[in-house]
């Protein structure tokens, strides 16, 4: 492929696009393709009108002529991809469902059976191969892979079967920019390691707030961390020494006092954090009756100020025609509203390790709830015993 954009074809065909046909060193003039005619503007518009990764690519497959044609059109980002377990991909629909799931080719030193995928970041998925207790980054386009150190050889010794959330500050693209941060369980005991480019171990922070499941994201150049069962938010400050990027100060972020609905009795609730317009927002869902973490009662969302003292926290309605992907890898905005069709105000809930079964779409502007159908039960799609997956949200960047 001639660039990352033109592998995309690649996540559900499972082999390389066609390139334009070889010809003749003779040849001094060879036939130009029937379509290459058509103007790049009108490309542009059918790409606008194509909001599917692989319908894109099948455009991008035609010739050589539209390949280069397809590029710099100011088109919106294809719509979310879905990661299911062994590397299957499939697409958000414009009407909100998901097409088909599609196994994508994978370099050799990443795919395998034990090879689990536990998050993203633009086009770059992380995982980590159980097997051998391999981490790495894999840009799902490119191919280009990048290895982590393996967290059973940190000075802490954290076992990499117990990963349960990565999350990174930047795309590996951006060098020391990136940051990643891993959430795992050594034995029963929760622990939090970080790594940039140019260490050759893991921070790993073991401190008393880092307890249980939480979630993770990078903000203003913070980590930010929540517990899931629990609105209680921590920010983690960032520092380095001569072995990295460490924590330097953990902060109680006492938001819990501020929420208007405590827990419900004979209910639970879990929390979840994203980054939205440059807002930190507070996601909590609220379950209910004997099944509890099957029966979603209410969704709230807040957004976080702060820059006052105390911080401040304020109920939303509505992401401006934005959508909400969360799911096992994290929590993303997505600008649905540049897709004429699609519609915007949703929050788009998949499994995680906390909420196996919580796969729904919740309408920010009426408050209802309506099913999402994935295929979504670890059971079911041939994981290793031991090795079940939850699916991982991903961004193309186009």
């Amino acid at each position: 492929m001639d660039s990352a954009a033109d592998a995309a074809g690649e996540v559900f065909d499972g082999r390389p696009q066609e390139k334009s046909p070889r010809f003749d060193a003779g040849c001094e003039h060879p036939p130009e393709s029937l379509w290459a005619g058509l103007q790049p503007d009108a490309l542009g518009v059918v790409l606008r009108l194509l909001p599917c990764s692989a319908d894109r690519a099948r455009v991008r497959s035609v010739c050589r002529h539209w390949r280069a044609a397809a590029r710099g059109h100011g088109v919106p980002p294809p719509l979310p991809l879905l990661v299911l377990p062994k590397f299957r991909f499939s697409c958000l629909s414009p009407g909100g469902a998901l097409i088909s799931a599609r196994c994508a080719w994978m370099p050799q030193e990443v795919s395998d059976d034990h090879a689990r995928c536990l998050g993203s970041s633009d086009g770059w998925l992380v995982g980590v191969r159980q097997a051998d207790d391999e981490c790495f980054l894999v840009n799902a386009f490119s191919h280009e892979v990048v290895h982590l150190p393996r967290l059973s050889a940190s000075d802490y010794s954290c076992s990499i079967c117990s990963l349960r959330r990565v999350v990174l500050s930047a795309s590996p693209e951006s060098g020391s920019k990136c940051i990643v941060a891993a959430f795992a369980f050594r034995g029963s005991k929760p622990e939090l390691a970080l790594w940039k480019p140019g260490m050759t171990s893991w921070h790993v922070c073991q401190d008393a707030l880092i307890a249980g499941h939480i979630d993770i994201a990078f903000y203003q150049g913070k980590l930010y961390m929540v517990w899931r069962f629990t609105p209680c938010l921590f920010a983690l400050e960032l520092g380095e020494d001569e072995h990295g990027v460490n924590v330097s100060l953990v902060k109680d972020c006492l938001i819990e006092r501020l929420l208007p609905n405590p827990l419900e009795r004979n209910g639970v609730l879990s929390c979840n954090i994203v980054v939205w317009r440059g807002k930190l927002l507070l996601i909590i869902r609220y379950y209910g009756g004997s099944q509890a973490r099957d029966n979603i009662r209410k969704v709230e969302v807040f957004a976080l100020d702060f820059s006052t003292n105390p911080y401040g926290l304020t109920e939303i309605h509505g992401f401006g025609s934005d959508c909400v992907f969360v799911g096992s890898g994290g929590c993303k905005s997505f600008p649905a509203g540049l897709h004429g069709g699609v519609e915007g105000d949703l929050i788009y809930f998949v499994p995680d390790d906390y909420n196996p079964h919580g796969t729904f779409v919740y309408n920010m502007r009426d408050g209802t709830v309506r099913p999402f159908a994935i295929e979504s039960s670890p059971r079911n799609i041939g994981a290793p015993e031991g090795n079940l997956d939850f699916p991982v949200w991903l961004f193309p960047s186009e």
